[in-house]
């Protein structure tokens, strides 16, 4: 599939927010004639489409659905690029289906209408990462990992750069929190760690992070569930319980066991695993009860002026809600075509100074020399008026 889509760009002005354009405004732009430049900046977007999968004379809604990520993705990513319009600037994006198998990807890794590009976004998927940067000869051009949260020293690729935050700097931001928050004298930290592998790993880098921030000063209780908790209670400090665990036959009766003692005796504030945030099962009444925090990297703020523009727009220009792909993919369309526009090709060279406010997160990024760019900024949630909301 070859898409060309041509955009006016516009310069990134971190860190203030992305500014969408209302129907009104955009109503006045088309009375102004951009300036026209030569396309000088290419980039090819892997996603999984799955059209060889795919029978459009007989495929169900069962079926579409398998393509519903990469359109949404797709579909924000455009609407960036098309937002993208003070200077007449032109982009040339390609399109591939990566068809989520792995012969697709070599292939797509190896051909030079890939490589070619300035900037290569995808694939999405952890497996079809590794395999694309086995077999590819990047250069100077950088590989976007645009949604997998996988740790970057599995790919042990110097050009990628992740987007999504990683299990380990969840385990951080909540042991930053603590560390800066409490004094370790005063509350009584308790882990719940069922110690399958995810909740496993979320532990371990919330344990090392405390210990070395902290000098070893907090003192960990660990257990691997709720039963007879109360006995590692204490009724003269604040309880804080990390829950490690996303898991809702565990996670159910767990919360419920410490909302009812949090109505005896107990002092109890929790932090939860990042998965929480998809939990739509979880008592917001008994969350805000026990002072739940959640760490995140997606959090859409529906208040704000600018998302309702964004949402505004793409109902206008596709007639259907935006769904998170939809948001993301604006974001880092947004982000890295602003880049591009900005800077040229040596826009790598300037991700660690670029920081950008998003719709659904903020991009920060610091550099590894094996493993690449890594955005070390995520968000911290507090249930408050009985909904998500940032912590200050």
């Amino acid at each position: 599939m070859l898409i060309f889509l041509s955009a006016c760009s516009k310069k990134i002005t971190a860190p203030k927010p992305v500014e969408i354009t209302s129907p009104v405004e955009r109503e006045k732009q088309k009375e102004i004639v951009p300036v026209k430049k030569q396309t000088n900046h290419s980039i090819a977007l892997l996603l999984p489409f799955e059209l060889n999968s795919i029978n459009l004379k007989t495929a169900g809604r069962k079926d579409i659905a398998k393509a519903d990520l990469a359109i949404d993705f797709y579909q924000g990513f455009k609407l960036a690029l098309d937002s993208l319009i003070i200077n007449g600037h032109h982009f040339n994006l390609q399109v591939f289906d990566t068809q989520s198998q792995e012969t697709r990807v070599v292939n797509l890794a190896m051909a030079s209408s890939v490589r070619s590009n300035d900037l290569i976004i995808g694939p999405v998927f952890p497996d079809a990462i590794k395999t694309f940067a086995d077999f590819s000869e990047l250069g100077q051009t950088l590989q976007i990992s645009p949604l997998a949260a996988s740790i970057p020293a599995e790919f042990n690729n110097p050009r990628l750069v992740t987007v999504t935050n990683t299990i380990n700097q969840h385990g951080q931001k909540i042991a930053e929190f603590i560390h800066l928050n409490y004094k370790p004298e005063l509350v009584n930290l308790v882990l719940i760690n069922t110690q399958k592998t995810e909740d496993a790993k979320f532990s371990s880098f919330f344990k090392s992070s405390l210990a070395k921030i902290s000098g070893g000063k907090f003192r960990i209780i660990e257990r691997p569930t709720a039963i007879a908790i109360e006995s590692y209670l204490d009724p003269t400090k604040v309880n804080l319980l990390i829950i490690a665990s996303a898991d809702r036959i565990f996670l159910l009766p767990t919360i419920d066991k410490l909302y009812k003692l949090l109505n005896q005796r107990y002092k109890i504030e929790l932090f939860g695993h990042p998965n929480w945030i998809k939990a739509k099962y979880l008592s917001q009444e008994k969350m805000q009860a026990l002072t739940t925090r959640i760490s995140t990297s997606y959090f859409v703020n529906y208040k704000a002026q600018n998302v309702k523009n964004f949402i505004s727009r793409y109902r206008d220009e596709y007639s259907i809600e935006p769904s998170e792909y939809s948001f993301k993919g604006f974001d880092i369309g947004y982000y890295f075509g602003g880049l591009l526009e900005k800077y040229g090709k040596d826009y790598a060279d300037h991700l660690q100074d670029s920081v950008y406010q998003g719709l659904h997160t903020v991009f920060k990024f610091s550099k590894d020399p094996k493993f690449g760019y890594i955005n070390d900024e995520l968000i911290l949630l507090r249930y408050t008026n009985f909904e998500l909301q940032p912590v200050k």
